[in-house]
């Protein structure tokens, strides 16, 4: 053990920290079902444990009562129908759909500001990608304009 920290004041503390059971269920509940306004954080192909390709989404919630949260969503790859609406989000999300998937550059989509919308039906979470609020790349909103918009 290192010498460098003082051991006795850490074992206190450990013994003085009560494991409160409810509080840690509580802070995980999912958030309720609505429309939220997310930044794509982190997008990534994975494969599942039954070996099916799946595109992974996580999605923080930007405003609001649950602002901060992460919401999580897959795009399952197994289907022509997975494609169809893989290609429905990236499109909500304002990606010019690649040739062939694995041309598809992620990172593309990571910062990302998008409105979505949960509806939960039994044990099922369906997280549906509405459309494109803004693009935060380096925190300055990317503006599109029409040509009519331009004066000159």
């Amino acid at each position: 053990m290192s010498e460098a920290f003082d051991w006795n004041a850490l074992d206190n503390s450990w013994a003085d920290a009560n494991l409160d059971k409810t509080s840690s269920t509580q802070e995980f509940k999912p958030v309720p079902d609505g429309g939220y306004v997310c930044v794509v954080d982190k997008v990534e192909f994975r494969e599942s444990k039954s070996g099916n390709p799946y595109l992974n989404w996580t999605l923080i919630v930007d405003s609001g009562a649950h602002e901060g949260r992460w919401i999580f969503k897959r795009n399952m790859l197994a289907t022509a129908m997975n494609m169809k609406f893989l290609k429905q989000d990236l499109a909500a999300c304002g990606v010019d759909l690649p040739e062939k998937l694995s041309d598809l550059q992620l990172e593309s989509l990571l910062d990302r500001k998008v409105k979505i919308t949960k509806k939960t039906k039994n044990d099922f979470e369906n997280i549906y990608i509405d459309n494109l609020v803004s693009e935060t790349k380096g925190s300055t909103p990317v503006q599109e304009f029409d040509d009519d918009d331009i004066g000159f």
